[in-house]
């Protein structure tokens, strides 16, 4: 990641002759005194200045960081120089981490959508500061058909229910049974909180019987027995997503007349300008939340994007993103999930060990000391995923058969970030 900054009119004079640039779009253009800019061809002089304002930022908080960089934007000066984007974790280039220079390479894009297809992918989609650097559909996808998101759908409650706490609806940590009657005199349900149905470390039994996807209803979550202490124990499944979805419904037909799908609609997917389907409802008629969503590799980019700008759309905060910010906050119980999103965390292994579905599905990509620390993802069976990473300003979608089995995150990631997959 690259981005254009102004050096002071003093330097600028002082390397005049060193240092025009050309706009790759429009080609020579002037800066705002009538000067000149040309390409830089000397890489000695780029990496020269650009090392002297990266240095200037590196130990500065993001907030400063980027007011730092604002105000280089905003000077009158006769040259540009490319300057790396912040890097948060002050890794220097020696380092093998892709933190704040990731470029669009041809051949590891390449290489990433040939993985991609050759287990079973439907449709990729790349993103690079917000432009589309790779779209692509293989095996019978294509954009305007919208794929089955699975277990993917998830990430949109936790959004959902930022949205609900900005709006005065909720309370992260409010117990369930303010809501919930039938929860309200249960000694074993009366305390669980609203995080921790989101979080997954409720303490309700997972799953229906059947599983995830069949013979669903709002009263089978409610009724599900509670096998742990809440907040104990994560425990992946549908029913603690029922259950917050009963919650939530219940309230905003009280206080607005309307159902939860409504309000998501309304809230959420409108504003960004994007539709979802729903291929699973329960028997109440209520969308599926837990995995029943469908959308276009595009619509979910611009969800991924969202979360990338921490929750601003077209210059607009669409959801405060200290509410958003909690979506990627981890427990004691799973530090790689938050509320409804999976991180990339630091996870001890007694814990790795009892979250199977963890080590099979994310192993790898926890294992890794190479992929960036602030990566976040919704996941679905079926290896649907959304992958956000906003050290690297990229936002990747990845659309799969159903039943695909043989993709590895952490492969496929490693032949997109690195020209050398890493090695």
């Amino acid at each position: 990641m690259r981005m254009l900054i102004p050096f002071t009119v003093a330097m600028s004079v002082a390397f005049a002759d060193s240092l025009p640039l050309e706009d790759p779009d429009r080609g020579v253009r002037e800066n705002r005194g009538g000067h000149e800019h040309r390409e830089i061809d000397d890489e000695s002089l780029k990496e020269k200045f650009a090392g002297m304002l990266a240095d200037s930022a590196r130990e500065m908080d993001p907030d400063a960081r980027r007011k730092f960089l604002d105000e280089w934007r905003d000077l009158i000066a006769s040259a540009l120089v490319t300057l790396p984007a912040d890097d948060p974790g002050g890794s220097g280039p020696a380092d093998a981490e892709p933190t704040g220079d990731w470029r669009a390479d041809d051949g590891s894009l390449e290489r990433a959508r040939a993985y991609h297809a050759e287990h079973g992918g439907l449709s990729m989609l790349v993103m690079h500061r917000g432009e589309v650097v790779l779209e692509a559909y293989d095996n019978g996808g294509d954009a305007g058909t919208p794929q089955w998101l699975a277990s993917g759908t998830k990430s949109f409650v936790g959004v959902l229910a930022a949205a609900a706490v900005e709006d005065g609806l909720i309370e992260w940590d409010q117990p369930a049974a303010d809501i919930l009657d039938e929860w309200r005199d249960d000694p074993a349900k009366k305390n669980i909180t609203l995080r921790q149905l989101l979080n997954l470390t409720s303490g309700l039994r997972a799953n229906p019987p059947g599983g995830a996807l069949i013979g669903h209803s709002l009263a089978d979550a409610l009724e599900a027995p509670v096998v742990s202490r809440p907040g104990a124990r994560y425990a992946y499944g549908a029913n603690h997503f029922h259950a917050f979805a009963a919650a939530l419904d219940r309230v905003l037909e009280n206080e607005r007349g309307i159902g939860i799908e409504q309000y998501l609609n309304e809230r959420v997917l409108e504003p960004l300008g994007i539709g979802m389907g729903w291929r699973v409802r329960l028997e109440e008629g209520m969308p599926q939340l837990a995995g029943g969503g469908t959308m276009t590799a595009r619509d979910w980019a611009v969800f991924g994007e969202f979360m990338r700008n921490r929750g601003r759309h077209d210059g607009r905060q669409l959801i405060a993103a200290e509410h958003l910010a909690e979506c990627l906050e981890g427990t004691d119980a799973n530090p790689a999930y938050g509320l409804t999103w999976w991180l990339n965390a630091e996870v001890p292994d007694p814990v790795l060990r009892r979250i199977p579905l963890l080590r099979r599905e994310l192993g790898g990509v926890l294992e890794s000391d190479q992929l960036p620390e602030d990566l976040h993802l919704a996941a679905g069976a079926g290896k649907q995923r959304l992958y956000v990473i906003p050290s690297l300003e990229l936002v990747i979608v990845r659309q799969g058969r159903p039943r695909e089995r043989g993709f590895r995150d952490e492969e496929f990631l490693m032949m997109l970030l690195f020209p050398d997959g890493g090695g």
